[in-house]
């Protein structure tokens, strides 16, 4: 008897790569008017001339995720979903700051 088995090809996105916006809505659980809203509100950048067409940065991808869940689970708006999006970026960003400080300053 004999096994089937499945193998997968991983690649791991850097800061460099691009990913459709088809991918974007699939992987996000979006709609491609929320993307182009998002960056209307500049929450991404994307290259191409339609958003059909559009690439978007890999690393946008958690933060489009998160956008995703916010509206879907929370049925939050997605100006809201922006805002709150930016507000952890920044608690984020404090608390790393925070921390390096506190290692600077422990004896």
């Amino acid at each position: 008897m004999t096994e089937a088995v499945e193998r997968y090809e991983v690649h791991l996105m850097g800061e460099t790569d691009w990913i459709g916006a088809g991918d974007i809505c699939a992987l996000c659980r979006l709609d491609l008017t929320a993307i182009a809203e998002l960056a209307d509100l500049g929450l991404v950048a994307p290259r191409g001339a339609a958003p059909a067409e559009w690439l978007l940065p890999a690393a946008a991808l958690p933060r489009l995720a998160l956008v995703g869940r916010l509206m879907r689970d929370l049925g939050v708006n997605l100006s809201g979903a922006v805002l709150a999006v930016e507000l952890l970026e920044a608690q984020r960003s404090l608390e790393r700051r925070l921390q390096r400080l506190e290692q600077l300053r422990a004896p």
